[in-house]
């Protein structure tokens, strides 16, 4: 029987886009216990709050808060649903997707290309499909596995037969890892049970069940490979009057073009400007202090070359998925980041936007020095107790300490001290921390070798089939240089294009939390103690006093604006040349 490592590696694997197959799909969900799980798992703040997606006025998007009355008659997914459907997958990325027989009425596919969905004409279509569908897997929750490996602790129950074919199964249970957020993603279900294809990876059935009852199950039968249909190109192609799916860069050409956006262009346009002007004309050095650099420092060992494709072994991501499990350590972080290369990488069409605003912002941002600095000090416990400490910092706003003991977090600046309950720590540092989320990348390597006195392995990461960024990822490919023995990254850096956007590096490394009385502060004589209100601007302005929290607040005003961008602009930029001053 395979162990977990075996099965680590063969969920890991699994590539829908390789594949030639067809199959029945068979699903059962709970609608009302689906509803009440996702109430249940909102953030406090957002409990009895329910958004939907509208088209605006111009054919834009537009959010609009709906009353929970409301809510409850808009509800498509009460009581109790089965169904059954029909998919066919031929290699490269191309799928056709059939839900049902009559009642549905819809297909959804991809030629390789781009993606679709077809509607029967007396039903209502969506607006529009997601940007970025165009490479989405059917059925992602079964042809994705990977995506169960960061985020769940698994546990192998033995060999089993589904759909005549070989498989394993597993039983997965939701971990609390020191890179989770709540909220973020919320998962509706306490226990899934899964059945892995031997050969294939992908999962033949999956059910979720929260206290004992059924959330859903999805599974397929009657599983066919290379069947003689998935080799008609035809069955791919999208059928008259579907809705295609657009890349990022064609969204945004139409869309800011389009007259529902122009509140949204004035909106961003303003900010943005009004952020450049703060960057070019603010009465402080803010790019060429001594935290700012003229270039990244050199990458020693080189990061692999992204074209060698060597897949990494099944030891080297059994290392990654075990990195969640013990993530306490003490070490220096050193961060970089570049912002011109971030700025290479904007659309002409969205540094256009409102009025030339972005791009006045990105030219303010990316003259003279433009490579940032940080250095702090890291205690890690677990994930809601911590300390950091910033020794070398460009960002004049960053508290210079946050400690968190579980109960309480204090973020000491140099104004105030800020007082409020635990909350996990930072995302970024998390992803140091905790690696396990580079298995949603495409990873090659895995070489071993010697960094700064450690044994560690080296990883390039490309997409893989998560949607947006990764991890602490913004730009790919990215080379990483994992710790052997904790699992930590000692070194990530980001590239955009060609060039890094983005290095952090763990140096002087101690596996094992520090001291412990260090997870909480003290207060400072003279300095004030405030109490986090939990909205991020008035906390802002209480620790940012005089002209720079008062230009902070005007700039935040003047997004919420739509009308009098010119009069508001000036006034803007006035208060920062020191024209007015507030009373």
């Amino acid at each position: 029987m395979a162990d977990l490592q075996q099965v680590i590696g063969l969920m890991y694997r699994a590539d829908w886009t390789r594949l030639s197959l067809s199959a029945d799909v068979y699903s059962e969900n709970d609608g009302e216990l689906a509803r009440s799980r996702r109430r249940a798992t909102r953030p406090p703040e957002w409990q009895g709050r329910h958004f939907r997606l509208r088209p605006g006025p111009g054919g834009g998007p537009d959010w609009e808060e709906v009353p929970e009355e409301e809510e409850e008659e808009e509800e498509e997914d009460r009581g109790y649903h089965t169904g059954w459907g029909r998919l066919l997958i031929a290699p490269g990325g191309r799928y056709r997707q059939e839900y049902g027989d009559e009642p549905s009425g819809q297909v959804k596919g991809s030629d390789g290309e781009r993606g679709w969905m077809w509607y029967r004409p007396d039903l209502a279509p969506p607006p529009w499909l997601p940007v970025g569908a165009d490479h989405a897997p059917p059925l992602r929750e079964l042809f994705c596995p990977s995506e169960l490996l960061g985020e769940f602790t698994l546990e192998v129950r033995g060999p089993e037969t589904a759909c005549g074919r070989d498989a394993i199964a597993v039983v997965a249970t939701p971990r609390t890892s020191i890179k989770h957020l709540p909220g973020l993603r919320p998962v509706l279900f306490d226990r899934l049970e899964a059945i892995v294809d031997v050969d294939l990876g992908i999962l033949l059935r999956r059910e979720e069940t929260f206290g004992g009852q059924r959330l859903s199950l999805i599974e397929l039968t009657a599983v066919v490979l290379d069947p003689p249909e998935a080799a008609d190109r035809g069955r791919f192609e999208p059928p008259p009057g579907s809705r295609i799916s657009r890349d990022l860069g064609e969204t945004l050409r139409q869309e800011f073009a389009g007259p529902g956006w122009e509140k949204a262009k004035n909106a961003v346009g303003l900010a943005a400007g009004g952020l450049g002007a703060w960057i070019r004309f603010a009465p402080h050095p803010s790019r060429h202090d001594d935290n700012f650099e003229a270039a990244m420092p050199p990458a020693e060992p080189a990061a692999r070359d992204p074209g060698d494709k060597t897949p990494p072994s099944d030891d080297a991501l059994y290392l990654l998925y075990r990195s969640a499990e013990n993530p306490a350590l003490t070490a220096m972080l050193h961060e970089w980041h570049d912002f011109s290369a971030w700025a290479a990488q904007v659309p002409d069409t969205v540094r256009a936007a409102g009025h030339g605003g972005v791009g006045f912002l990105l030219d303010a941002a990316t003259r003279g020095k433009t490579v940032s600095h940080t250095v702090a000090r890291l205690n890690v416990s677990d994930r809601e107790t911590y300390r950091i400490d910033y020794t070398y910092t460009a960002r004049k706003n960053r508290p210079t300490t946050i400690a968190c003991d579980g109960q309480r977090r204090w973020q000491a600046y140099a104004a105030a001290t800020m007082v409020g309950p635990a909350k996990p720590l930072p995302l970024q540092i998390a992803g140091l921390v905790d690696s396990s989320w580079l298995l949603q990348c495409r990873l090659s390597g895995g070489t071993e070798l010697s960094y700064r006195g450690r044994r560690a392995y080296q990883f390039t990461a490309t997409p893989g089939g998560q949607q947006g960024h990764v991890g602490p990822l913004l730009f790919f490919p990215a080379d990483a240089i994992v710790d052997a023995e904790h699992g930590c990254l000692l070194r990530l850096i980001s590239y955009a294009g060609d060039s890094p956007a983005s290095w952090w590096e763990l140096r002087d490394l101690g596996v094992g939390p520090g001291d412990p009385g260090e997870f909480s502060l003290q207060s400072r004589p003279g300095v004030p103690t405030v109490e986090e209100t939990g909205n991020p601007f008035a906390d802002v302005g209480a620790v940012t006093p005089g002209p720079a929290g008062y230009a902070f607040r005007t700039a935040v005003d003047a997004v919420k604006r739509t009308t009098g961008a010119v009069s508001a602009t000036r006034s803007f930029l006035d208060d920062l040349r020191g024209r007015r001053r507030p009373g």
